[in-house]
C-alpha cells in the first residue's frame, strides 16, 4: 500500500471533521483539568469524561432527562453563521436533559475551539482578522476561506466570558453518559488524544466500551466515527517543531479505511460536495472535484483497495447481523 496516502488521509480524519490534530498543541490533557480561555472553564471536578454527574461536578441544573421531539441539530449547526446565538438557542434544551442538543453545543465548541486556536492564537497572542488572512495565505493547509467562516462563527463564542453557557468537554460528558451514540464515540477519541498520558489497560476498555454502545445504535456517522478511533492500537507520541503528535501502529490503516467505506455504504454522505471530502482535499492537492471519499481511499490505497472493501462488506454484514462479538465489541 501506498503509506504516504495513508498518511494524509489518517492524519485529517483523526482531527475530527472540521479539526486538525497538530493545532490542539497538546492542549486536550489541560482541558481536562482546567480552562484555557474565557468560553472554556469547566465545572469544578469536571475531570473525567466517564465521571459521574452529580451536583459537585457540573455548574449545570441537574434534572432528569426529559422526552423532547427529535430536532436536527446538525442541520441547524451546519446552517449557523454564529456559533453564540447557536449554543445559546439550545441551553434550554440541553440542560433539561436533551442530550442531542448537549452533543451539538458541545460540536459548536469545539468547531471553534479548534478553527479559532488554529487560525487566530499564536504565540505572540491573538491574531487579528487581517493578521489571520495573512498567514493562512502562505501557510499549507491554512485556507483563507475557512479563516473567514471562522472568525464569523466563533468570534464571539471564543472572545466572550461564556461561564454560563457550560464547558465544551462537561456537555459531551453529559451527552455520552446520556447515551447519545456519537457522543459516545467522540468521547472515545477525546480519551484517547489526552496527548502524554499513559495508554494503559483501563483507558484502552474504557474506549472499547463507549464504542460498543454506540456501534448498536447501526447510525452511519456513528460508523464513520469509529473510523477514527483508535481502540487497541499502538501509538507513540512524538514532537516535531515543538508541536506534539500521535502516531500509530501501520495496523490502523487498513481497517480503519474499511470502517469509513462502510460508513458510505450506510448512508453518510461521502459525496465530491460533502463535508468530509472537503476536508480531505484541502490536504491533497491531487483531488478531483468528481471524487468521493471512495475514489479517494481507492487512490490512496492503490493495490490495497481490493481488502479494504471486502473488509467494508464484513462490517456491514456483522452490523446488520447484530454480531457485536465478531467486530470486537
Amino acid at each position: 500500500m501506498k503509506r504516504g496516502g495513508w498518511a494524509v488521509v489518517v492524519a485529517v480524519v483523526l482531527c475530527a471533521v472540521g479539526a486538525v490534530l497538530w493545532w490542539r498543541n497538546g492542549l486536550e490533557q489541560a482541558q481536562l483539568r482546567k480552562a484555557d480561555g474565557p468560553a472554556q472553564r469547566p465545572p469544578a471536578g469536571a475531570t473525567r469524561l466517564d465521571a459521574p454527574v452529580t451536583p459537585e461536578s457540573s455548574a449545570l441544573p441537574q434534572v432528569a432527562s426529559q422526552p423532547a421531539p427529535r430536532v436536527d441539530y446538525a442541520a441547524r449547526l451546519r446552517a449557523a453563521s454564529d456559533y453564540l446565538d447557536f449554543v445559546r438557542s439550545l441551553q434550554g434544551a440541553a440542560s433539561t436533559g436533551d442530550h442531542a442538543a448537549q452533543f451539538y453545543t458541545f460540536r459548536a465548541f469545539d468547531y471553534c475551539d479548534d478553527g479559532y486556536r488554529g487560525y487566530f492564537w499564536s504565540r505572540r497572542g491573538r491574531l487579528t482578522l487581517d493578521d489571520a488572512l495573512k498567514r493562512a495565505a502562505t501557510r499549507f493547509p491554512f485556507d483563507t476561506d475557512e479563516v473567514r467562516r471562522v472568525h464569523a462563527r466563533c468570534h464571539r463564542l471564543m472572545e466572550l466570558d461564556a461561564r454560563e453557557l457550560g464547558e465544551r468537554l462537561e456537555w459531551l460528558r453529559l451527552a455520552a453518559q446520556g447515551g447519545y451514540p456519537l457522543a459516545q464515540v467522540v468521547a472515545a477519541q477525546q480519551l484517547w488524544r489526552a496527548v502524554g498520558e499513559a495508554d494503559d489497560a483501563a483507558k484502552v476498555e474504557e474506549r472499547r466500551r463507549l464504542v460498543a454502545m454506540a456501534i448498536r445504535s447501526r447510525e452511519p456517522e456513528v460508523i464513520w466515527e469509529i473510523g477514527s478511533t483508535p481502540l487497541d492500537f499502538k501509538r507513540e507520541v512524538i514532537e516535531v517543531e515543538g508541536v506534539k503528535e500521535l502516531v500509530e501502529s501501520n495496523e490502523y490503516d487498513l481497517d480503519h479505511m474499511a470502517w469509513w467505506l462502510a460508513a458510505c455504504t450506510r448512508g453518510f454522505d461521502c459525496s465530491p460536495r460533502s463535508e468530509i471530502v472537503w476536508q480531505l482535499c484541502r490536504f491533497d492537492p491531487n483531488c478531483q472535484p468528481y471524487e468521493t471519499v471512495t475514489d479517494l481511499v481507492r487512490r490512496a490505497s492503490g493495490n490495497g483497495f481490493p481488502e479494504i472493501e471486502a473488509r467494508a462488506r464484513w462490517i456491514n454484514e456483522k452490523i446488520d447481523a447484530g454480531d457485536w462479538e465478531a467486530l470486537g465489541f
